[in-house]
């Protein structure tokens, strides 16, 4: 990983470039070689995806409600996260493995 500071081409930058994924946390752009896959998906990484996608839209929608997103920005506090979407993702994930 890297990280890329006072850049006027990579700040903001955020996605795939080839085999580098750019991606921005805060105000910091970090850049990710791309790790070519082994094989196919196992059951159980196809079945962690789509818990992981049903996390995300339940994320966003409790986020889009002001007091559950306060909730979660105070989460995201305690638990050192960077953002109340984390700690809302990472909720519901979470959830969806009990």
């Amino acid at each position: 990983m890297a990280t890329v500071t006072n850049n006027i081409v990579t700040t903001g930058l955020t996605g795939k470039v080839g085999n580098l994924v750019f991606r921005m946390r805060g105000k910091k752009t970090t850049a990710y070689v791309l790790s070519p896959r082994k094989g196919p998906l196992s059951e159980k990484q196809i079945e962690a995806q789509i818990d992981f996608r049903e996390a995300v839209v339940r994320a966003k929608n409790a986020l889009s409600i002001d007091n559950e997103r306060e909730q979660f920005e105070k989460l995201a506090k305690k638990e050192g996260k960077e953002s109340a979407y984390s700690a809302a993702v990472s909720y519901f994930f979470k959830l969806a493995h009990k």
